[in-house]
């Protein structure tokens, strides 16, 4: 008996050696996910947001007309804000129910839809003086060769504070604080009922965000043409080497694949990472024309204009909660072109130094890591 007890220890014994012994088998190779080459998804549909991308062309054509020496109808630009009384003469925006407006940044404490009004009524009040050439504590028309900008008498263009402006308190805040958020793409949304033409809700609102970034499907660095807005502008980061235009719009791929496919890790992934790469788009175009400002420093057309554009894209990053700049640091950037802050003060260049702009650039490329490129943007 105890022979056989002895020889089955001994064959137990050999059994687990000879497992031990044994190589591992490797488990079955983890799925590699190949993510679409555009943003070609089934029913993809913004047409609202096409519509309000529009809206802003046809209103950024009223503002220009100060550009030539004509007065510009505020009451117009008011009505084509909140689209009422059919006033783009175009039947298909006229009836489309959509407005820029209720889309706008409505909360107290960043350049919210009031803003805008106050600056609208003004271009409208001051551009009775187009016909007059711009001098400092003057409104009037500046040109350099053939190009002409209306400012109002401390600089400011009003055209490009309101286009580039509301291309922050419309586009990137609803990107930024609405469609890319647990209330539009969370848990609680419907992402299995399909609405043939529109996909489930949670897919239609990544569609609405990425419609307002204001690119074609097939868009990437290479494919630039129809590029609008923010997707235009991105380019300017991407020429520096920043991979601007691409990963925006990767994550913007991946997002919607994520949607679709039910993968959230991928969907909460993108929305987190499409706010830092979107955030660099205005940082990059911010210094673009910073750096434009400061060669062209001598002529009050190139740089007042430069100027003007710089500080929309500068004030846009506060509509943005999760935005890397302090709000220190924020209000200091802001202050090298403003007299004093508020909801209906606009800025003023007239004092405006290099030193100044420099500091600005300084500021914002340290914050962002851009110190290395932030001469070539």
């Amino acid at each position: 008996m105890k022979k056989i007890i002895f020889a089955l220890m001994a064959t137990s014994i050999m059994m687990v050696s000879c497992k031990k012994d044994e190589p591992e088998t490797a488990g079955p190779s983890p799925i590699e996910i190949v993510l679409p080459s555009s943003y070609n998804f089934d029913n993809v549909s913004y047409g609202g947001q096409t519509a309000r991308l529009d809206m802003l062309e046809a209103m950024t054509a009223e503002l220009k007309k100060a550009n030539a020496g004509t007065q510009v109808d505020s009451s117009l630009l008011a009505r084509m804000y909140s689209n009422s009384g059919n006033p783009f003469g175009d039947a298909v925006l006229d009836g489309s129910g959509k407005q820029l407006k209720n889309k706008t940044y409505s909360s107290v404490g960043a350049f919210n839809f009031s803003y805008f009004e106050y600056l609208m009524k003004r271009q409208g009040d001051i551009s009775q003086f187009a016909g007059n050439t711009w001098s400092a504590g003057n409104a009037g028309v500046a040109t350099s060769g053939t190009k002409s900008y209306f400012f109002d008498e401390n600089g400011v263009e009003y055209t490009q504070i309101i286009e580039k402006g509301l291309m922050g308190a419309v586009f990137y805040y609803n990107i930024a604080e609405v469609y890319t958020r647990p209330g539009k793409i969370g848990a609680s949304v419907d992402n299995t009922t399909v609405t043939p033409g529109e996909g489930t809700d949670m897919e239609h609102h990544w569609d609405e965000a990425f419609g307002y970034f204001g690119a074609p499907i097939d868009f990437t660095s290479s494919v630039t043409a129809n590029a609008r807005y923010h997707a235009k502008y991105s380019q300017k980061g991407q020429a520096a080497g920043l991979e601007t235009t691409d990963k925006v719009m990767n994550q913007f791929i991946k997002g919607r694949y994520g949607i679709t496919n039910k993968n959230y890790n991928y969907r909460d992934q993108a929305a987190t990472q499409l706010r830092v790469e979107y955030e660099k788009i205005l940082v990059t175009t911010a210094i673009h024309y910073l750096n434009s400002a400061k060669s062209n420093f001598s002529d009050n057309a190139l740089r007042n204009h430069a100027l003007s554009e710089s500080y929309a894209f500068i004030f846009s990053l506060a509509y943005n909660s999760d935005k890397v700049i302090s709000n220190t640091d924020f209000d200091l950037v802001k202050s090298y072109f403003e007299v004093a802050a508020g909801p209906t003060t606009v800025p003023s260049f007239l004092a405006i130094t290099v030193a100044d702009i420099n500091s600005a650039i300084d500021k914002l490329s340290s914050v962002y890591s851009l110190d290395a490129v932030k001469g070539s943007l």
